[in-house]
């Protein structure tokens, strides 16, 4: 596609190279003089008497006035040594009204009439702009031109040999019909690139170009020519419209193209204010105003220009190569609309380069823009492809887990429900031990405890076990009871068993609220939250027990000289399959929190993570007195 594209650039350009220049009488600077006519009602003999008076000036180059309400006078002297036929050429080819008055070596006066105005037919050749065909006799001829437009005031006038322009206009709709057929090649593809992506901005800058290309072509003559030749006022407003919509148009792409609204909000609402400005414009158009808001339009269009250097160093800085090739053409694009619109406000001279400068604009987007839009959104469907890759391989890794976690969990069910049977075996045989043993001694005593505490820790253990592979604390049944907080606190420290239990240091302020819970399960919160306490503190620290009465309940601080809860995860450690110390490769499921934070709310209190400790964790459990959902 690139090197089709530029082909036909060169296509473009190479028989431009190639011809001759064609041979054309020009006016030098003075030859040509100029009269304002502010009542627009100056007649013939008023127009000669004012240049017998010296009201005429010299025209220092091409006739470039603006947006003016008035008429205006041009005259011009030929001096012909020998019959001829000679074309006079008047352009811009949207001037409203022309009219010349041809005073021969013999006095008589010839008056004809032209301009967009009139439908193609009347024009005395069949071509996009204005020509009068003069048969000039050897001697003096004396021209007057009366220009009247509600577009810029500015005209450019040659004389041609008839061959010579016959040529020129071989050559040039030549050039026009290359420069049209790539803006429509362009426009094609970005169609297809639409129907295929569905992505907005291709289908935006289709339109663009489609207005573009239709407002050139209406400047140019081609739409007065060659789609509406019998319909000259329809011409006209099909100029007016597409100029206004394509500005507007412009404005929005821009909008889009640099992203403004995220990166450059100022210019943004500059930017939507311009293109309303331009819809005013167009809807103006068909009342006959376009004269009025034109200029208003296009003053603030090029003002808008000025700020191009600001988004294209914010893309160019990127250092991606569609960002710069966006930047160089913005930066191209806006140098060349903004000669062309300054020399259609008069503030730079008027001339060929003027146009050619704004329809060379439309190049730096076909070119360079086209390509930096592609690029962009060529990487953006393999990032897009990438994202959709690495989401697949997360549900194919988050599937294995699942798995992974149900054959843990099946496995560690089948050994828990193995194990119950010896720890039953061996709870019914030391009770039954303890029954012959009439009298026993302080040794078998102290054994016998140890046997029955070891019991009952792994019997707390192996429903830890279960708790944390199936993780459903809300459809566990609770078993109202009294509860001694201090005592709850003694009885899971023992099931803690030495060395852990001597580590632990319990301080309690009494009198202490009696409580109203399942003992079971918060004495599996509890025996949680100190496991955790002694697993991640060195083995030569202790873990600080605090409790107090606190509002109508009783408070648990558990502080440990461990490396504690990093900044940020003070909420996110009591998420499922979270665990706080995974760098320090303790065993476990990241379950343990998860679930005494959620048997903690089911007696209606609250577990947290004390925030902004210099070292070690704290995490600090409330519990109420009066339990209303413990009961529900």
């Amino acid at each position: 596609m690139r090197a089709f594209l530029l082909g036909l650039l060169l296509l473009l350009l190479s028989p431009l190279l190639r011809a001759e220049a064609p041979t054309v009488i020009t006016f030098d600077q003075g030859q040509i003089t100029v009269l304002r006519d502010k009542s627009k009602q100056m007649t013939l003999e008023q127009v000669r008497a004012a240049h017998a008076e010296g009201q005429f000036k010299p025209l220092a180059a091409n006739l470039s006035l603006g947006f003016i309400p008035d008429a205006v006078w041009l005259r011009l002297s030929i001096t012909q040594g020998q019959a001829a036929a000679r074309w006079l050429e008047v352009m811009p080819p949207y001037l409203d009204d022309i009219r010349l008055f041809h005073i021969g070596t013999d006095g008589q006066i010839d008056e004809r009439r032209a301009g967009d105005r009139l439908p193609q037919s009347a024009k005395e050749e069949d071509y996009r702009g204005t020509l009068f065909k003069l048969d000039l006799q050897a001697g003096e001829h004396e021209l007057y031109l009366r220009l009247q437009t509600t577009s810029t005031m500015a005209a450019i006038v040659k004389l041609w040999q008839p061959d010579r322009f016959e040529r020129h206009l071989r050559l040039g709709y030549f050039a026009y019909g290359l420069y049209f057929s790539l803006i429509l090649t362009v426009m094609l593809f970005n169609a297809v690139n639409w129907v295929v992506s569905r992505r907005r901005i291709f289908l935006v800058y289709v339109g663009y170009l489609f207005l573009n290309s239709l407002q050139w072509l209406g400047i140019n003559g081609f739409v007065a020519e060659f789609i509406f030749p019998a319909q000259p006022l329809l011409a006209n407003l099909t100029l007016g419209m597409s100029l206004s919509l394509a500005a507007a148009m412009a404005f929005g792409f821009f909008i889009m193209v640099l992203d403004l609204k995220q990166h450059h909000p100022l210019l943004y609402r500059i930017s939507l204010a311009g293109m309303a400005l331009c819809i005013v414009t167009a809807l103006a158009t068909p009342l006959g105003h376009y004269g009025t808001f034109a200029p208003w339009m296009l003053g603030f269009g090029v003002l808008t220009l000025f700020a191009v250097p600001w988004p294209a160093r914010r893309l160019w800085r990127t250092g991606d190569l569609w960002a710069r090739l966006l930047a160089v053409a913005y930066l191209v694009y806006g140098v060349l609309i903004a000669i062309n619109i300054l020399g259609v406000l008069a503030v730079l001279p008027y001339g060929e380069t003027i146009n050619v400068a704004g329809m060379a604009s439309n190049i730096a987007h076909i070119l360079l823009l086209h390509f930096a839009i592609m690029l962009h959104y060529r990487r953006l469907e393999a990032d897009h492809a990438a994202a959709l890759e690495k989401s697949a391989l997360a549900e194919r890794q988050a599937a294995l887990d699942k798995t992974y976690r149900e054959d843990q969990d099946k496995l560690l069910a089948m050994i828990t429900h193995e194990i119950r049977t010896p720890i039953a075996v061996i709870d019914a045989a030391t009770q039954t031990l303890e029954a012959l043993d009439d009298i026993p001694s302080a040794d078998r005593e102290e054994r016998y405890e140890r046997i029955h505490r070891s019991v009952n820790r792994l019997s707390v253990l192996l429903d830890l076990a279960v708790a944390q592979t199936r993780s459903d604390v809300a459809d566990w049944q609770l078993t109202q009871g009294m509860i001694e907080p201090l005592a709850l606190t003694d009885e899971v420290i023992k099931l803690l068993g030495n060395p852990l239990a001597q580590r632990i240091q319990v301080t309690a302020e009494e009198p202490l609220p009696t409580l109203i819970g399942d003992d079971r399960m918060l004495r599996f919160a509890l025996l949680n939250l100190l496991d955790n306490a002694t697993k991640y503190s060195p083995s030569d620290t202790p873990v600080i027990v605090r409790i107090k009465a606190d509002n109508q309940g009783a408070t648990w601080w558990i502080e440990d000289d461990g490396p504690g809860i990093q900044p940020g995860m003070e909420e996110k450690v009591f998420g499922k399959y979270v665990r706080a110390g995974e760098s320090t490769g303790k065993a476990g499921l990241g379950l343990g929190l998860y679930l005494a934070r959620h048997i903690v709310e089911r007696h209606g209190g609250t577990l947290k993570v004390e925030a902004g400790r210099a070292q070690g964790a704290c995490f600090v459990c409330y519990l109420p007195a009066l339990n209303q959902e413990a009961q529900s």
